[in-house]
């Protein structure tokens, strides 16, 4: 895949565990390719700024909180949900560190742990917080809650932008009940309008059948893709 908007540039201060935080299990995602997702999502969407995103399988919201910082400029909301309450505690967190306050926090963690380790990577961690702080011009306002990927019910905001990458393997191993990719697709068209920009990345083996969606793209990338959609009229 070619990329059209996210540069090949130096991205460590995004790496999951230095500022951001990590548990241990968690999945995260490419920063350069998530970039490229959302700016590609961007460009479809008739809103280009106040954008409210959301993730419907967010885990620790690794994705949403790299985007928040990278591309804080064009969000004004951050809505992620999950099944699992650890991951939702781990996103909360890692929203967090979309305010001063909240990279205040993480700066005295980590001055904590520098004195008590001496450790050059807790050094080089606060220096990614003071890059990142530069980062944050405007507050996005951000919520995480429990919700079922299958749900049908519609929620109390419509997206602008929903990105997810959906976790590996059979889909009953990571949802409460039974369901497929494309029970998914279902139950988000209810919460779509008709101008949100749907975009999910998937093992190459999932295959997205609907007649609710029109695909806008779809780009392979080693063993995952990515397809982006919008709702029909």
């Amino acid at each position: 895949m070619e990329y059209k908007y996210a540069a090949n540039d130096n991205y460590e201060d995004f790496s999951s565990g230095r500022v951001i935080y990590h548990m241990g299990g968690a999945a995260t995602f490419p920063v350069r390719l998530a970039l490229e997702i959302y700016e590609r999502c961007l460009q479809y969407s008739k809103k280009k700024k106040d954008i409210l995103l959301y993730d419907c399988c967010c885990g620790g919201a690794y994705m949403l909180t790299v985007l928040g910082l990278l591309k804080g400029d064009t969000i004004s909301d951050i809505y992620g949900s999950d099944v699992d309450q650890k991951s939702l505690k781990l996103a909360e967190d890692n929203l967090s560190l979309l305010s001063y306050d909240g990279l205040r926090r993480r700066r005295q963690e980590l001055e904590e742990l520098y004195k008590k380790f001496g450790k050059n990577s807790h050094l080089e961690a606060l220096e990614s917080v003071d890059r990142l702080e530069k980062r944050i011009s405007t507050k996005i306002n951000t919520q995480v809650f429990y919700r079922n990927a299958f749900e049908e019910d519609k929620l109390p905001f419509i997206p602008d932008i929903i990105i997810t990458d959906v976790p590996y393997g059979n889909m009953v191993e990571w949802s409460k009940g039974s369901g497929d990719i494309n029970q998914m697709v279902e139950s988000l068209s209810k919460v779509c309008g008709s101008e949100t920009i749907l975009c999910i990345s998937m093992d190459k083996k999932q295959k997205i059948q609907t007649e609710l969606f029109k695909r806008l793209e779809k780009q392979m990338i080693g063993k995952r893709k990515f397809e982006i959609y919008i709702k029909k009229e």
